[in-house]
This record gives structure tokens, C-alpha cells and sequence, in this order.
């Protein structure tokens, strides 16, 4: 009998970013680091599941070049199966180039996702079966309109949904009310709703009406000031575990990740939920990669050392 798992259907891309020492001097050559890594939102949040002991499944495209190989190496060096992804001949790879400041926030970032428009109705049909039997389905919104819709239709299992950006969260507006648990930033769930958020009293609006939108169970990322949580009989927010920042590009994805593991788990309690989620963004916010080695057990001792500061 096959092992409970998760499916994440999503973007895969080579990762490249460049970190400078110093404040950045714009149209100007800075000095710095330089780096290549295999990234895209449903590749991370797979790669963060199977550091968290999660049997992994990411349905994804690739092309057959360079990038594509190193991906796939990659993918299996982290226990991430990629069984019912295809690599696609003759096409290129997605790509996604970002540029952080000193301090390890991001300036800007470019992507080349053209190929996650081969993750159609089409190839997602022909791996339905095998979804449906999955604890649960995450899907990052760099797939179509179309795919998210379809899959909103015809999945039977809860629905896990990150929206990716502001510009690609219209995406998810047609599944809004298929959705079982939803991630948005600040800035996403203003435009999910047409709530401008300003204060805390904003984000529980906000929070409100994706309720009334049909999300069952909603996570609102508000950065520095932590995370606010929401389904009909609750309510909660939890602040940021204090922490030394390094890098700030992964924690959304390793947030998001931890979200899922909880309900692998069988944890719903939104407080003890977010609790996890923050411990774990404080991991990744200390690592130099965009997704940290975590284990459950780094999870376990980041919450136990906030809790003997009164957290």
C-alpha cells in the first residue's frame, strides 16, 4: 500500500541571483555574490515538503537542455519525484533571474516561465487519478487560468493554493470558493478581495471576505508583523519569531510548505498551525538558500526556544 503523500503542481526553474555587499549603486556594476540554484514556487514548496519527511510528488515541465538536466538531478538529490512531471524536447527550461539588496531582501526579479503553459487540462487530465488520491494538491498560480480552473473542477481532494504574486493571483479568482487553504501576502489579498490593507483591522476583513469567497482556510503572510490565520470559527494572528535575516527570498515558500506539512500531520488548529509556520520562516529567513535544510526537528527546537522567551 502506498504511503500517504502530496502532490504539488506548479513552476520549476533555474534559479539565478546575485547578492550584493553594500548598498546596491543602481546602473552601476556591484560588488557581491553570485549564485545558481534550482527554484519556482512548486519546486520550493516541494524541496521544503521533503525536508519535512514528506512523501513529495511535483507535477511539473522541463525542457531537455542543460537546465533541465541539472533540475531533474536536483529533484532527486531531495527525495522530490518527479514520476508524472515530462520533460518537454526541444524546449527551454524555465528560468527565473532576482537581485537582492544588502540585506538580502528582493530589488527585482525576472521570470521565463513560458513552458508552464504545457501544464494543460490535457497533461493534468491524464494524472487526475493519481491527484485524487493524494492527501492533498498544492498548486502555485504560475499555471494558466485555465489549468487552475480545471483543476478547481476536478480535483476531489483539499485544494492548497499559493497565489505566487500579484500579477499571476487573478488566476485563482475563478477557484476561489474550491479552495481548502490559501496563502496570500498582503498585496494578493488586497487584490483577491479589493480590501486596501492598511492595518491589522484591514487584514481581518480581508480575511473575512475569502471566507465569504468560499476558502475554507485562509493564511495571510504580513511580513514583519507576522501571520494572520481565519477559517468560520477562528481567528488568529502570530507575530515573527525574532531573527538574524539573511536571505528574506524563500520564507514565503517555506511557509507555505510548513502550512501543508501541518495538515499532513493532521494539525488544524490555526494558532499551533502558524506557530509552525513562523518557526519555520525563521529558519529559512537565516539561511543563505532559497530553501533552507529544515527537518522537523529544527521546526520543533526554533518553537521550543521562542516559547522559553515568552513567544
Amino acid at each position: 500500500m502506498k504511503k500517504p503523500y502530496v502532490v504539488v503542481v506548479g513552476g520549476m526553474n533555474m534559479d539565478i541571483f546575485g547578492m550584493p555587499n553594500k548598498k546596491i549603486i543602481p546602473r552601476d556594476s556591484n560588488i557581491g555574490q553570485i549564485g545558481l540554484a534550482v527554484g519556482g514556487v512548486g519546486q520550493n514548496i516541494a524541496q521544503n515538503l521533503a525536508h519535512l519527511h514528506v512523501p513529495t510528488y511535483l507535477i511539473t515541465v522541463y525542457g531537455d537542455d542543460m537546465n533541465g538536466a541539472v533540475m531533474k538531478q536536483e529533484c532527486d538529490k531531495n527525495n522530490i519525484n518527479l514520476d508524472y512531471a515530462m520533460e518537454e524536447k526541444g524546449q527551454r527550461s524555465s528560468g527565473y533571474m532576482y537581485i537582492t539588496d544588502e540585506t538580502g531582501d528582493m530589488l527585482v526579479g525576472i521570470n521565463d516561465m513560458k513552458i508552464c503553459e504545457n501544464i494543460t487540462p490535457e497533461f493534468l487530465n491524464s494524472r487526475l487519478n493519481f491527484m485524487n488520491n493524494a492527501e492533498l494538491v498544492m498548486i502555485d498560480a504560475n499555471l494558466s487560468t485555465e489549468a487552475i480552473k480545471w483543476l478547481g473542477d476536478n480535483l476531489q481532494v483539499p485544494i492548497f493554493v499559493d497565489p505566487v504574486s500579484v500579477s499571476k493571483a487573478e488566476r485563482i479568482k475563478p477557484i476561489l470558493s474550491k479552495i481548502d487553504t490559501l496563502k496570500p501576502n498582503k498585496l494578493e489579498a488586497e487584490l483577491l478581495t479589493g480590501i486596501k490593507i492598511k492595518d491589522d483591522s484591514d487584514v481581518e476583513l480581508a480575511a473575512r471576505k475569502l471566507i465569504q469567497l468560499g476558502v475554507k482556510n485562509v493564511f495571510i503572510s504580513l511580513g514583519s508583523n507576522g501571520i494572520l490565520a481565519a477559517n468560520e470559527e477562528d481567528m488568529v494572528h502570530v507575530g515573527t519569531l525574532t531573527t538574524n535575516i539573511v536571505n528574506a527570498n524563500g520564507a514565503g515558500d517555506c511557509s507555505t510548505a510548513t502550512i501543508a506539512w501541518c495538515r499532513y500531520q493532521g494539525i488544524n488548529d490555526l494558532k499551533e498551525i502558524c506557530l509552525n509556520t513562523q518557526a519555520a520562516a525563521s529558519i529559512a529567513l537565516e539561511s543563505e538558500k532559497s530553501v533552507p535544510d529544515i527537518t522537523p526537528q529544527q521546526v520543533e527546537e526554533k518553537l521550543e526556544a521562542a516559547k522559553a522567551l515568552n513567544y
